[in-house]
């Protein structure tokens, strides 16, 4: 969770906004603010049309464009992190595909490159039937596997028990709707929490069973890096080793 000093919640917003990819949001109703990039649609509506994707599987990014199109074919070729993208696509086939009249899926997953990541995404789109809404399926895809696990219900309640965190805003769905029903939500992921001239930050990695501890503590700190670079100054934690 790295800590970033010397934020001015005025400027948080004007400041992530300039950052490429991703979703920025702040909210200053509280007296805390919420910043996020969140790359990751939960689902976006228009009129009974839909679409969100499926983004798991990480690599980092290359020092030059050979180096990226050679981390972007090592993670297509990977077993753990197609499996950990397979379980999000699975998820959102027998999630949407009963609430839809037409439901189109990609047939292989292809690599979205970040600023500091590239990931496994796949593209999921349709028709809702006519009593369908965002809503509703903002509450069935929440919380999506890469943040609530699977199968939920016994990956929820061990999170409960083990994770010994209070999440707050982190992973919630976070987006908007008008009167019409039209919208879009993301899921609030590689966020902050500001407190005066401080933010702590918070990001994550989807664990399966061929996940290495230390990989995926470099993936987090890889997923940070860019949410930190658009805040301020991270202050180094000498009792971890990284970033706080």
């Amino acid at each position: 969770m790295p800590r970033v000093v010397g934020i001015d919640p005025g400027t948080v917003s004007m400041d992530l906004c300039g950052l490429e990819d991703g979703r920025v949001y702040l909210d200053r109703a509280l007296p805390t603010a919420e910043v996020a990039r969140a790359p990751e649609r939960l689902v976006e509506v228009r009129g009974r049309s839909f679409r969100t994707v499926a983004l798991a599987g990480t690599v980092g990014r290359g020092r030059d464009p050979a180096e990226d199109d050679a981390l972007a074919a090592e993670l297509l070729a990977s077993e753990k992190n197609r499996e950990e993208h397979a379980v999000v696509v699975d998820m959102l086939r027998a999630t949407l595909a009963p609430l839809a009249e037409t439901f189109a899926i990609e047939s292989t997953p292809h690599v979205v490159r970040l600023a500091t990541v590239q990931h496994l995404a796949t593209e999921v789109s349709g028709r809702l039937h006519a009593d369908g809404g965002i809503l509703g399926l903002v509450g069935r895809l929440h919380p999506t596997p890469a943040v609530g696990g699977w199968p939920r219900e016994a990956a929820l309640a061990y999170i409960d028990e083990e994770e010994g965190v209070d999440r707050g805003w982190y992973a919630g769905p976070v987006g908007w709707l008008d009167a019409r029903g039209n919208g879009e939500f993301v899921v609030g992921i590689r966020s902050g929490v500001v407190r005066g001239s401080a933010v702590s930050l918070f990001a994550g990695c989807g664990i399966v069973a061929d996940s290495e501890p230390e990989r995926e503590w470099e993936e987090s700190e890889l997923k940070l890096r860019a949410l930190a670079a658009g805040l301020g100054r991270v202050v180094e934690d000498g009792s971890s080793g990284g970033v706080r």
